[in-house]
């Protein structure tokens, strides 16, 4: 199966003092991770941006990369099945950014299949979760992924 713990090299950070931000082309599915994120784990901070060109055009805005927030980021949660654009891709170019080389990322996808959970593994994302999120298995997720382990969850 997959591999409960990962070993930390940085401090656990205290899911409600997080700073993540969510990937996400659904407005219902991303309206639902941010209430959940703000009302019931009561994360510090919280992102939402928009997926595909639009994301890539904020990303590498002068204003964001010259902005620490990025090097802040405790998590990122990445819809992995984003229209006109690969996951996995967008996740390799989060992983080149060196402000990001240690923020974990989350796969979401609606197609919560074992074979998709293993190519999230291993394209080396930090954790799987599939959708529809549940509201009394979420917050749990994301606080373990924050303190550290591995959460595939495939629905």
């Amino acid at each position: 199966m997959y591999p409960v713990v990962r070993p930390s090299t940085s401090p656990i950070v205290v899911a409600s003092r997080a700073k993540v931000m969510v990937i996400e082309d659904n407005v219902d599915s991303m309206n639902l991770t941010l209430r959940i994120l703000r009302e019931q784990i009561g994360v510090a901070y919280c992102n939402a941006r928009p997926s595909g060109d639009a994301f890539f055009s904020w990303l590498n805005s002068p204003q964001v990369r010259q902005n620490p927030i990025l090097s802040f980021l405790d998590l990122i949660l990445l819809d992995i099945r984003i229209p006109r654009e690969n996951g996995h891709i967008v996740f390799q170019k989060l992983r080149a950014l060196p402000e990001l080389k240690r923020t974990k990322v989350v796969a979401m996808t609606a197609n919560g299949s074992r074979d998709e959970a293993e190519r999230a593994r291993v394209s080396g994302f930090d954790g799987f979760i599939a959708k529809p999120i549940s509201l009394k298995t979420f917050p749990d997720q994301i606080a373990r992924v924050l303190s550290g382990e591995l959460v595939w969850d495939i629905g």
